[in-house]
Order: C-alpha cells, then sequence, then structure tokens
C-alpha cells in the first residue's frame, strides 16, 4: 500500500488514570486553537510491511528512544530535548502509535526501529532527511536510504515507513515538542484550560491515506496501454490480410473458370482428370481411308453429352474427321485401321485408351503431346490456396519483368512458367523411342505416314512434298537400336516373345516408364519446400498469410 497522503491534528483524551472506566475515544481541537496539517503529498513509501487494503495506519506521535550514547549525542542536533516520547504518554495503555525519527545516521536510524518495534501498538513509522527543502524525498532506492544491512531492516520491521520532505518533517518534530506535556504548557493551553479538564492529554495525532496496491503506477499503464495498441495494431493487420488473401483467392479461382489461368500449364499446383471427366471424352475407331488418315467416329458417350471437343453424337450416326496421327505417343504403337479403339482429347490429339486413362488419372491433366489442358471449361478441381495465389502472383510478376525487359532491349532472357517437366519429364523418351516406333510393326501393314516423320497433333499439309517411294516393312520385327546415352537399360525390357501380345507389352512398358513414375516438378518442389517450413513460420503466416 503506498501512501498518497498524511493528514496531521491535535487530539484531546483523558488521562486513563484519573477516571473510573476504559476510554480510547479522544476529541479533535478546534483549528483555531491547536495545529492542524493538512493534506501532506510529498510523502515517499518505503515499505509496505504490515499494511493491508482498507487499513490506513494512524496513531499518537512520538520520538523512539536510542540506545547508544553516541546516537543519543547525536541526536540533540535534530531532535529538541521536550520532543513528545513514550514517557510522555499513559503507561500500560494500548494507544495506536506512529513513530517520528529524522535518518541522520544508519546506526542511529536502525536503533529508532529498534525502538519502534519494542512498541506493539506501533502502526507506522515516519522519517526524513535533515534539511530545508520541501521537495519530493527520494525513491527507496537511493544512496540516502542505504543502511548497509542489505535491505534487512524493511523485513525486520512490522510496520510500514513513510519519507516526509525535510520541511515537513521539521515542522513536525517542532510541533512534537510543544506538544509533549500538560494542558498549561501547551499552545493556547488557557483557552483549552476553560473547556477541559487539567488533567486530559494533548497530543498530535497523523493519519496516513494509502492508495490499493492493486492500483497500477504510471509505467504500468503506459505499458499496458502501449501493448493494447500493439495487440490492436497486429489483429487489424492479420485481418486486412486475411481480406485481401480471400480476395486473392476468388480472384484466381473466378480466372481459372473463366479460362483465363490453367493451374498447371503455369506451374502453379499438378492436377488430374476425373473419371466423370474423362467417360466424356469420347472413344472412337481409328479407320485408314482413301487419305490413310481418315477415321469413323463411334462414340461411347450418351447422345447428347457434351465432350470435350463436341456433343457426341449416337451410336448409329457416324462421321469421319482427318487426322495425321497413326501411333500412339504413349506406347509406341501403331493404330490398327478399322480397328484400334481410340481416345480422343479435346486438342485433337489420340492415343489407347489404356495409355491416356491411366495417365490422366495419375499424373497429368495436360496432354502429353500439346500441354493443353483437357479439363472442360469453368472447372476448377482444386481448393485455391494462399501458396497458389503467392506462386500464381510471382510468375506474373516475372513473366511481365521479361516481357518490359525484352520490349526494351535488355538482355534478360524471358523467364519460363509452364511446367515443361510435368508430362514431358513423365515422357521424356517418347521424342527418342519416337524414331524406332516401327521395331514392332507386322509385315502385314504396309501403309506409311502421308507426312513423312512424325509430327504429332499437326494436320498434313495440303500440298504434300514428293517423297521418296516407301520401302515395304518387313515381316520380321526390327531389331532395337544399341543402347546409348539417349536410352535408360533399366526401363527397357527384352522384346516380347511371339506368344506374347505385342501390345499389351508395350503398353505395359510405358507404364513402367511413365505411369508409376511421376516425374518429380517444379509444383512438388514447392509443395515440399511449404511443408518443410518451421513451425514457428507456418503458425505466423496463420496470422499473417502473406507473410514468408
Amino acid at each position: 500500500m503506498t501512501a498518497r497522503g498524511i493528514g496531521i491534528f491535535t487530539i484531546e483524551f483523558p488521562d486513563p488514570t484519573k477516571i473510573n472506566y476504559e476510554n480510547t475515544q479522544f476529541n479533535t481541537l478546534n483549528e483555531s486553537t491547536s495545529f492542524q496539517y493538512r493534506g501532506v503529498t510529498n510523502i515517499q513509501t518505503l515499505s509496505t510491511k504490515g499494511v493491508s487494503a482498507g487499513s490506513d495506519p494512524y496513531g499518537i506521535l512520538y520520538v523512539p528512544d536510542l540506545s547508544s550514547d553516541s546516537c543519543k549525542s547525536n541526536e540533540t542536533h535534530y531532535v529538541p530535548g521536550n520532543a513528545t516520547r513514550i514517557t510522555n504518554l499513559p503507561a500500560d495503555r494500548n494507544y495506536a502509535l506512529i513513530a517520528v525519527a529524522p535518518w541522520f545516521s544508519e546506526q542511529c536510524t536502525l536503533e529508532y526501529f529498534s525502538a519502534a518495534r519494542q512498541q506493539a501498538a506501533t502502526k507506522g513509522f515516519l522519517t526524513y532527511l535533515p534539511g530545508t527543502s520541501n521537495a519530493q524525498p527520494p525513491v527507496l532506492n537511493d544512496p540516502a536510504w542505504n543502511l548497509q544491512d542489505g535491505g534487512m531492516w524493511q523485513k525486520d520491521n512490522t510496520f510500514p515507513v513513510y519519507a516526509l520532505s525535510s520541511m515537513t518533517g521539521s515542522n513536525v518534530m517542532e510541533q512534537l515538542n510543544l506538544y509533549s506535556g500538560n494542558l498549561s504548557t501547551v499552545p493556547h493551553g488557557d483557552d483549552l484550560g476553560k473547556i477541559f479538564d487539567s488533567t486530559v492529554y494533548v497530543r498530535l495525532w497523523a493519519t496516513v491515506s494509502t492508495a490499493s496496491s492493486g492500483t497500477l503506477p504510471s509505467l504500468w499503464v503506459f505499458l499496458v496501454i502501449v501493448l493494447a495498441i500493439l495487440i490492436a495494431a497486429i489483429g487489424t493487420t492479420s485481418m486486412c490480410m486475411h481480406v485481401i488473401q480471400r480476395r486473392r483467392r476468388n480472384a484466381l479461382r473466378q480466372r481459372v473458370q473463366n479460362g483465363e489461368i490453367d493451374l498447371e500449364a503455369l506451374g502453379v499446383k499438378r492436377l488430374t482428370v476425373s473419371q466423370q471427366v474423362l467417360d466424356k471424352m469420347p472413344i472412337v475407331t481409328y479407320t485408314a481411308g482413301p487419305s490413310d488418315a481418315e477415321k469413323s467416329i463411334v462414340s461411347t458417350v450418351p447422345a447428347g453429352t457434351e465432350t470435350g471437343a463436341s456433343a457426341a453424337p449416337t451410336a448409329s450416326t457416324t462421321s469421319t474427321t482427318t487426322f495425321s496421327q497413326p501411333t500412339c505417343p504413349i506406347c509406341i504403337d501403331d493404330f490398327e485401321p478399322n480397328e484400334t479403339q481410340v481416345r480422343e482429347l479435346p486438342c485433337r490429339h489420340i492415343f489407347h485408351p489404356d495409355c491416356i486413362d491411366t495417365f490422366l488419372l495419375r499424373n497429368s491433366s495436360l496432354c502429353p503431346m500439346c500441354k493443353q489442358s483437357v479439363l472442360p471449361a469453368g472447372a476448377c478441381p482444386v481448393k485455391i490456396t494462399n501458396m497458389m495465389v503467392r506462386r500464381e502472383r510471382h510468375i506474373t510478376r516475372m513473366r511481365a519483368r521479361s516481357e518490359w525487359s525484352a520490349a526494351h532491349g535488355g538482355t534478360a532472357a524471358p523467364v519460363s512458367v509452364t511446367v515443361s517437366d510435368h508430362a514431358r519429364g513423365a515422357f521424356g523418351s517418347i521424342g527418342r523411342a519416337v524414331r524406332w516406333r516401327r521395331m514392332f510393326s507386322t509385315g502385314e501393314r504396309t501403309t506409311t505416314n502421308q507426312a513423312g516423320d512424325i509430327e504429332m497433333g499437326t494436320a498434313p499439309p495440303s500440298q504434300p512434298a514428293a517423297a521418296p517411294s516407301p520401302q515395304p516393312i518387313s515381316s520380321v520385327p526390327t531389331a532395337p537400336p544399341p543402347l546409348t546415352a539417349e536410352t535408360n537399360p533399366q526401363d527397357c525390357e527384352p522384346p516380347p516373345t511371339p506368344t506374347q501380345n505385342r501390345r499389351e507389352w508395350a503398353r505395359q512398358r510405358a507404364l513402367q516408364l511413365l505411369g508409376n513414375r511421376p516425374a518429380p516438378t517444379e509444383i512438388d518442389a514447392l509443395e515440399r519446400e511449404e511443408n518443410a517450413r518451421p513451425g514457428w513460420k507456418r503458425a505466423l503466416n496463420k496470422v499473417f498469410p502473406g507473410f514468408r
């Protein structure tokens, strides 16, 4: 409990030896005929020992007695000889007391404290530094209050200690010198003698008003205000960042649904095709016509269902479409005219259903040939996350920077923003294997590609250039080329025996090369990097979504 102020009054109470009853009451004298010191606020709390909430210290003022001769000799310079002592108060009476003493010597101050502790009725201790200053006394940790005992005086005392200013302490000590005798010797004794009996005691009384210890000092109040401002700023910033990130996610989702952005082609997120979407892509029978590149569509999609290319016709409807793709790019096997069933993607490329279905369901939603998405327009099969938003914004900035550099004659190379390794990494052997794709062709088929070398996904020229006459293919399977740096001996298996199904062997081989080994991509690396971040960064990212 810290002291807020002190009030000193003059009281009168009867001599307990002159009355036949117990009396602990006192009367405060009128201000015109007594000493009063109200509202003293320049007081410093040195110890709060023994004070509880709602119990302000109060009592009759007195000066404790010293025990050593040296201290008694030094005391005469600061304490008047007639100052109120214990001997000037009624004996054997449990009156509330407050001690008053100057702080002029370490040893003498400890003796004052010891004498005050011997009086069980002592409720407080007032002290002051000798001098004439009326300034606020020093704080507790000031060297002036050091008694060279390591602060043991605070633990030993059973009462609180308060420091008055030098001027206030000197004035109180002078008044104690005046109010120590009988009624006839005190100030205004003649007037008081007309009112009270000559045996009454007239002494000084003090009451110390304290503030609750729960009241925070000004420094703590300032710290609490600063902390509240910081929490409010952090909360506001976090809320704004969450709102901004939510708007960015919604904007990215809308652009994906509008077909403006392909997340996988952009390199943001690996996507796959669901079985429902895959079933809407038509399966047709490859047919060689007069141009050796025509097919008759026999749709397996119910009538009226829209496909990636167009509405699928009924089973009885037939039409022809010209292609220049006689080989499946995955298993490197030629299509059998009027026999092979092929899956047509929205980009018009065709594959064996067994080959392309596995790839689209497990690996990627991009066509292995042209890297175009096979997902229908407006499809957003994944949940848009903040990581996708950051990645898409970073790629957009890098692309804009490269375009600006190229437009202004810069030397910076354009930044690639496509997933070049996503499907091409998985099908990296297609380009190498296409040069010997006919190694397992049978001798019964003697047709050749009118476009010369195979260019998957491109239509044959309207006026084909003169090409050398095709050489018939031997019925004996051509031996594969020797292993080079371009081929992986671990991925090559022995050619099939005559009893094995050649096409099934090629498909299984392609699945071993491609379907079960999704190539590591930049997208996967980003996800692994996100998961490998420290826990405190991920937690901070929950509060501040834009934090990296």
